[in-house]
């Protein structure tokens, strides 16, 4: 590497660390959301993107962000080009992607099953007689892992006295989803109205979220073996690229600007490539009722 190059690296490092140390202190003075300000929509994509992968890469995505960054320093030291710790650093974060191609299919069946359970114990707690503000505040705590973040947001913007048509709006647009908007829709329903009927609604409610749940089992179960195929072949082209890259001989027509601007196309086309196989696979959600979502597709289809 040359000295400029050094020197470059040496000021991306010093800026890397400021920032964990900023992290670090936000983190121990403790951050207390506002249950009553909605999350911004980069928040609301990286929740997303976070949902997509299984309980355990979720506790640890933090040490892989830091482990991303590492390779990036080494891989950026030792082959002398930025670009190359880049594409390492991309190759580390989007690993647990790669080797769990099916996780946002299945967070969203977990997801379903949870919010099938949640139903269930707000109608038995609401049969009670308790009202429904208080049932959900009740039911944060025992809310299943899945729906337990939405829950008690949920429940906060309860306990701050939120306007609870407002609050459940939120609530849906958490969750993006229009299986959840129906749910929304009854529960704005009656927070207006306060008719009869509630707990057999929700009964209701939960038994044909349950099964929509089952039967996403059932589709899910078919298509495991192709998204396996997919990721030996994701994985396959990863290790050959990897290789390639740490091999001078094999790397040296990108040891230019010109190659190293090839590369970048190279890797984006190939994480395209990725994340249209992965739209394809993907199960979707319902449509929304409710939110901007909502209004912008009624509008397109009012248009045509």
């Amino acid at each position: 590497m040359s000295q400029n190059s050094w020197a470059l690296l040496a000021a991306v490092c010093t800026l890397g660390l400021l920032g964990a140390v900023f992290a670090a202190v936000l983190e121990g003075r403790g951050r207390i959301p506002d249950p009553s300000r909605p999350p911004s929509r980069l928040k609301r994509r990286w929740q997303r993107a976070q949902s997509e992968l299984p309980a355990e890469w979720r506790r640890r995505y933090r040490w892989l962000v830091a482990a991303a960054a590492a390779a990036a320093i080494v891989v950026w030291a030792v082959s002398g080009w930025p670009v190359n710790g880049l594409l390492a650093a991309g190759a580390v974060l989007g690993l647990p992607y790669l080797l769990q191609p099916g996780g946002a299919a299945t967070a969203r069946i977990e997801r379903l099953e949870a919010l099938a359970q949640w139903l269930r114990h707000l109608a038995g707690v609401h049969t009670a007689g308790v009202s429904l503000n208080q049932t959900i505040e009740a039911s944060a705590k025992a809310a299943a892992a899945p729906v337990a973040p939405q829950v008690r947001a949920l429940a906060g913007r309860l306990r701050a006295r939120q306007d609870p048509v407002a609050a459940y709006g939120q609530f849906a647009d958490d969750f993006g989803d229009g299986v959840v908007d129906h749910i929304v829709l009854l529960l704005q329903s009656h927070a207006t109205l306060r008719g009869e009927g509630l707990s057999g609604a929700l009964e209701a409610m939960a038994d044909s979220i349950g099964r929509q749940a089952r039967d996403a089992r059932d589709i899910e179960a078919d298509r495991a073996k192709v998204r396996a195929s997919a990721r030996w072949v994701s994985l396959f082209i990863v290790f050959v690229v990897a290789v390639c890259l740490l091999n001078h001989s094999y790397s040296a027509p990108y040891d230019s600007a010109f190659g190293q601007i090839l590369l970048v196309v190279l890797g984006a086309a190939f994480w395209w490539a990725l994340s249209w196989l992965r739209r394809i696979a993907r199960s979707q959600p319902e449509p929304r009722l409710l939110g901007p979502e909502a209004a912008a597709s009624y509008q397109k289809g009012a248009g045509r």
